[in-house]
């Protein structure tokens, strides 16, 4: 599902100094989402609705369904929102929930570890460490 969205989501609520709720939200919603387009559904897209997004802040069943989950969960995508974390797509009603468009990147990044061709080459040695197998990726 959401790998990298998840990955890029931690970075984008540290650089916009979300809150504690807001930053578990957005987490959970990146990883709901795809990372990339699957056949007619677009990547990044969130539309779990009020009792999943209530699940993710931490009220369990029955009280994911209360008033006050309603409320935390409001004012976390208010947050969200104002911050430009995620953008509001569709407003929820009617048998439909909101569905909102998560503002960050889900691309997958470029192999750093590309395989030689001789069989002697063990992988992940020479000099490199293991925070240099993946490149730095900050780009929102």
């Amino acid at each position: 599902m959401g790998l990298y969205a998840a990955k890029s989501a931690i970075l984008v609520a540290a650089r916009l100094k979300l809150g504690n709720t807001a930053a578990r939200l957005l987490l959970h919603m990146a990883l709901e989402c795809w990372d990339e387009k699957r056949g007619e559904q677009e990547p990044r897209r969130y539309f779990g609705g009020r009792e999943l997004s209530a699940i993710a802040l931490g009220f369990l069943a029955p009280g994911n369904g209360s008033a006050a989950a309603y409320r935390a969960v409001k004012r976390a995508i208010h947050e969200l929102i104002d911050s430009g974390a995620i953008t509001r797509l569709r407003t929820g009603g009617r048998g439909l929930t909101s569905e909102y468009e998560l503002m960050l990147d889900s691309s997958r990044p470029a192999a750093a570890y590309r395989p030689s061709n001789d069989p002697n080459v063990l992988p992940f040695t020479g000099g490199q460490g293991a925070t240099d197998l993946y490149p730095q990726r900050a780009s929102f």
